[in-house]
């Protein structure tokens, strides 16, 4: 075991994906090799926790699209758990049907069903494993690649076990971080000369 401090780094999937979209593309892209990046100077990455959602299936009467889907993410979660001291924690999406208003000729109303899908669980995961990770002492310094308002809970748990919490962040559309986790984390770092660096010289 190397004799410098750990660090643990907590990966959203979804977020990291809409986040490399235009600045990383899929030839370049080495998620282990990101991953590593992720670790402070004189540190070593004992483990990087990668959180995600499997796609909507209809559990009675799946589509061969909705089976496509839910077999491929299935074999690129493996493949991620597969790497150096990867885990993966799996979530999964809920399809919820509402009543919405569908606007007509004339702007006249109309009842009508509109369909949502949400990932569930993912948000939950990464927060009780922070919280696991920083109260048992197998990290005290935790890499953050999220944006979520949801983790702030989780965050002031972790520095009030002595944890540091770094937050990898950016500034694009879709990967907004929300102010509050913003404000709680220890510490800050831009990830766009990183991922620009990725795409130039991997």
């Amino acid at each position: 075991m190397p004799d410098r401090p750990r660090s643990v780094s907590l990966i959203d999937g979804a977020w990291l994906e809409k986040a490399r979209q235009g600045l990383v593309s899929d030839t370049r892209w080495n998620l282990q090799a990101f991953a590593d990046r992720l670790v402070p100077k004189y540190h070593w990455r004992f483990r990087t926790y990668y959180f995600d959602a499997l796609p909507f299936k209809d559990r009675n009467n799946p589509t061969s699209g909705q089976q496509k889907k839910y077999r491929e993410k299935e074999e690129e979660l493996q493949a991620i758990d597969r790497l150096e001291r990867f885990t993966v924690r799996r979530g999964y999406c809920k399809q919820t049907t509402v009543a919405g208003y569908l606007k007509g000729g004339g702007f006249q109303t109309a009842m009508t069903e509109v369909v949502t899908i949400e990932q569930k669980m993912v948000d939950v995961l990464l927060a009780t494993e922070m919280t696991r990770i920083a109260w048992s002492k197998e990290a005290l310094h935790i890499g953050l690649v999220a944006g979520d308002g949801d983790y702030v809970a989780a965050v002031r748990a972790a520095k009030d076990a002595g944890a540091i919490v770094r937050l990898f962040y950016l500034k694009k559309s879709g990967t907004a971080v929300a102010p509050e986790l913003f404000d709680v984390v220890d510490e800050r770092v831009d990830l766009l000369p990183g991922l620009q660096d990725i795409e130039a010289h991997t």
